[in-house]
């Protein structure tokens, strides 16, 4: 294995062989410095200061809360359908089986009435025709 000076030897030199040659005149472009020096005087005029507050005016106030009306209606009104959809799902999916239940039950608390109604009637009937009968 070759050592890292030898590494970063065979590097530079394939780097060169590489790289347009320099004429010793101009060995960099130049580089630009700043060579002004500026002075910022405490009380000179040349910086931009705030020296204004600005308050929210009442009319600003009452454009905001209407644009922010419109917004929330715009958004509202974009996601009527889905949220629609949601909420018919969603009770479809948690109301349904309760429901069905319910309905059962009531089925089946109303086949016992009709029977018993039905049954007493049945027994009337047979009474009154034996009544008669005699």
């Amino acid at each position: 294995m070759a050592e890292p000076e030898d590494l970063l030897g065979k590097a530079d030199a394939l780097m060169a062989r590489h790289r347009p040659s320099r004429t010793a005149a101009e060995p960099y472009a130049e580089i630009p410095v700043l060579d002004e020096v500026v002075e910022i005087l405490p009380g000179g005029d040349d910086l931009p200061v705030l020296t204004e507050l600005v308050l929210s005016a009442p009319e600003k106030e009452e454009q905001i809360d209407a644009l922010a009306a419109s917004i929330r209606a715009s958004l509202l009104a974009g996601l009527q359908p889905e949220i629609d959809a949601l909420i018919e799902q969603r009770l479809k999916d948690s109301l349904a089986p309760p429901v069905e239940r319910l309905l059962n039950d009531l089925r089946s608390d109303l086949q016992l009435i009709a029977r018993e109604i039905l049954s007493d009637a049945i027994g009337t009937a047979v009474e009154r025709e034996i009544e008669r009968r005699k």
